[in-house]
């Protein structure tokens, strides 16, 4: 989860845990085992402790580019319905030539 005014101290800063983590909570501690030093705003430092699964050294997904057109739909089409989904989803993501995904 993203912390607002936060960020890594150093490359170097995460360590991998131990599968017998020294953690006071204990039970569930098996799931998480990489810890992350970070500063927050008023340069205080707190560790992190995050989900193993998380893949922190795979590149971000690139942001999706929408054209003038694209973008107007889409507003026109939030502003009527907030949630669109079904057939009307799979229409809307068709004429603008988009996945479904980036049609919300």
């Amino acid at each position: 989860k993203d912390i607002p005014g936060t960020s890594a101290i150093s490359p170097g800063s995460s360590k991998e845990c131990a599968p017998d983590s020294e953690s006071p909570s204990g039970a569930g501690e098996a799931d998480y085992c990489r810890r992350i030093l970070v500063r927050d705003a008023k340069g205080t430092i707190r560790e992190i402790v995050l989900p193993k699964g998380l893949d922190l050294d795979r590149p971000k997904r690139t942001r999706t580019s929408f054209t003038a057109e694209q973008l107007y739909r889409l507003e026109l089409e939030f502003q009527r319905c907030q949630y669109v989904v079904g057939r009307e989803r799979t229409e809307l993501a068709r004429q603008l030539n988009l996945s479904e995904t980036q049609v919300m």
